[in-house]
């Protein structure tokens, strides 16, 4: 299988911060973004920290915690959580 054929079956799972890529189902890549509203209606999100993706099992709320703590001061627990649940509704079917 091709690489382009492997990023078509990674699944994206959002919050208005961060996202979590699943990976082959074993691994998670986080994203966290810097997001700005715009006086037309839309919002823009941009990159600011892609670390390295982890195995499902390390993918937790304290490794998203530390890594968001490296880009931000301050950073609403809530996000983190809903993250978290939304990966584990996932991996639960």
């Amino acid at each position: 299988m091709s690489e382009d054929n492997n990023n078509m079956n990674n699944k994206y799972i959002s919050t208005k911060y961060l996202d979590a890529i699943i990976l082959d189902d074993d691994y998670i890549k986080l994203v966290i973004n810097r997001v700005q509203k715009s006086p037309y209606g839309w919002t823009k999100r941009d990159l600011l920290s892609s670390p390295f993706g982890v195995k499902t099992k390390a993918f937790t709320y304290e490794y998203v915690s530390d890594k968001v703590d490296e880009v931000y001061s301050t950073f609403p627990n809530e996000e983190i959580h809903e993250l978290i649940t939304k990966v584990k509704q996932y991996e639960n079917g």
